[in-house]
């Protein structure tokens, strides 16, 4: 178990402003995720942890021991950090512990990265003594699998019982509100990154020294992928992708920054190709700015689950253009042509076609300061956090008016 920095508990549990020995009388909240590994939901909550903690008192809780991005939480911020080790799909011990938590915190709202974390706080609310808010900040759109289709039509019910629901792109938003997905109230906040922390001029001196590195050389044009090597990501379609575009004489090196279940079979993959010598897999990396720099151009051809990728967000921040299939809020991204492009998922001929494109290194640096300049004005990590906190006072200064009103 993970605790750090617990700050003054309130034995009382019921102010939403909760009063420690320092006189902080900041709303506190409980920002529960599935795990900390490898994810942009888990980007994302941790994103949201370290930045609200300016104006809120933040307990951070995960409920399972996957922490590979643990080291990411400015952890000397928050009130509590605590894994809860969940067992099994419906553990109630750390749905009551979950409930303790918030409870000792003063903690009235609980906001949740994806369905198995809505799950335990929807749990934790049925058992608590207080009164609590569930918020939702959901990341998925299109599912992949019969399996996890069944595993929705199990979840629906945990949302429709939400009192908040956070869409992240308008895709998303429209995508679900056709399938009957909602909430109490919903929202769509876009997903943001720190523009002071992707910055390409930081980096621009490291360019021939990281791709000496990976075995690529100063004049070779290089597409990175930048996701967890699992199935719906489609690393072998960009592999197939290239190899079309060999065929036309064209060289891609590949730089796949990231690791996972997929690895083998990519190697195998690209063997098969004959691209053996052209890619290189850079395992898990926590900080990816040098070796999105090493890169032309960057490509997530994702044919599931994406909604509004973090990683596009990060590479168009550091002047990558992005090649993405036009799944989720990709659109909502990558305007065809001037920051990027975009292609059908699945469609390898289209990759291709989109990496034929982004063959011209003028036009690429090109829409590569567009890209920048896209994350600047719609989606950066200040106007996101912005949102959110305007989003929670709103939420938990209502919910102190209803108290004082019922007191009366």
């Amino acid at each position: 178990m993970h605790v750090r920095d617990t700050a003054a508990l309130s034995s009382e549990g019921s102010p939403s402003a909760t009063t420690s020995k320092g006189g902080d009388t900041r709303d506190s909240i409980v920002l529960l995720a599935s795990r900390l590994g490898m994810g942009g939901a888990e980007r994302h909550t941790i994103s949201l942890a370290n930045l609200l903690s300016r104006n809120f008192r933040v307990v951070v809780a995960y409920l399972k021991p996957e922490e590979d991005m643990i080291g990411q939480l400015h952890r000397q911020s928050l009130a509590e950090l605590r894994c809860l080790h969940a067992q099994s799909r419906f553990d109630m011990r750390a749905a009551r512990e979950l409930a303790e938590l918030a409870q000792a915190h003063g903690a009235n709202m609980i906001v949740c990265a994806n369905a198995f974390s809505l799950m335990y706080a929807q749990l934790a609310k049925a058992v608590s003594s207080n009164s609590l808010t569930v918020m939702e900040i959901f990341h998925t759109t299109k599912l992949r699998t019969l399996k996890e289709h069944l595993e929705m039509v199990f979840y629906r019910p945990f949302f429709w019982a939400a009192q908040h629901l956070v869409f992240v792109c308008n895709g998303q938003r429209q995508y679900w509100r056709r399938r009957g997905l909602w909430a109490g109230q919903t929202h769509m906040i876009y997903n943001g990154v720190d523009v002071s922390h992707f910055d390409p001029a930081r980096f621009e001196g490291a360019i021939r020294q990281t791709r000496e590195a990976s075995g690529f050389g100063v004049a070779d044009r290089v597409v990175g992928i930048c996701a967890v090597l699992r199935p719906e990501k489609a690393h072998i379609d960009l592999l197939r992708a290239v190899a079309l575009r060999r065929q036309a004489g064209q060289h891609w090196k590949v730089l796949i920054i990231g690791d996972g279940p997929m690895r083998d079979r990519i190697e195998r993959e690209a063997v098969t190709l004959g691209l053996q010598h052209d890619i290189r897999i850079t395992g898990f990396q926590s900080d990816v700015r040098q070796l999105l720099v090493a890169c032309d151009v960057v490509a997530l051809p994702s044919t599931a689950i994406e909604t509004f990728s973090i990683a596009a967000l990060e590479a168009m921040a550091m002047e990558r253009p992005m090649i993405m299939s036009d799944i989720g809020g990709a659109r909502e991204q990558v305007e065809q042509g001037v920051n990027g492009l975009l292609f059908p998922a699945g469609d390898v001929e289209a990759l291709s076609e989109c990496l034929r494109e982004c063959w011209d290194g003028a036009r690429t640096r090109q829409m590569g300061l567009a890209a920048r300049q896209r994350v600047e004005r719609d989606f950066s990590l200040q106007t996101m956090i912005g949102q959110y906190v305007s989003l929670f006072r709103g939420i938990l200064g209502g919910r102190r008016g209803d108290a004082a009103a019922k007191s009366r």
